[in-house]
């Protein structure tokens, strides 16, 4: 697959402009997933995880202003070494987003 196809299976914007709310979702869908949270730089908008589940995958998630109003979600998912090109795999995790996003801004805990 080609960078460009990848990096658009790899990237959903929000409507929202509270890029620390996005932050502080998406580690809880990170942990809610079985990741653990290896490093959250919430200066650089850049978070890191690992899942250890019988295999390995890391993950690094770059959170960024798109406009006034909508933040870009960007997710790198590899499995031993590899680039995880199935895009499921991405919808899947930004479903869950979506939905922490949704509660947070609700105010349902």
């Amino acid at each position: 697959m080609d960078q460009l196809k990848i990096r658009s299976i790899q990237t959903r914007s929000f409507d929202t402009g509270d890029r620390k709310a996005v932050l502080r979702a998406t580690v809880a869908t990170l942990q809610d997933l079985g990741f653990v949270v290896d490093r959250a730089a919430s200066d650089l908008g850049t978070i890191t995880a690992t899942k250890l589940a019988g295999y390995s995958a890391r993950t690094t998630v770059t959170v960024r202003p798109r406009g006034a109003k909508q933040i870009a979600v960007r997710v790198s998912i590899e499995h031993n070494d590899r680039t995880v090109e199935d895009p499921q795999t991405y919808q899947d995790f930004f479903s869950a987003l979506g939905k922490s996003l949704f509660l947070s801004a609700n105010q349902v805990d």
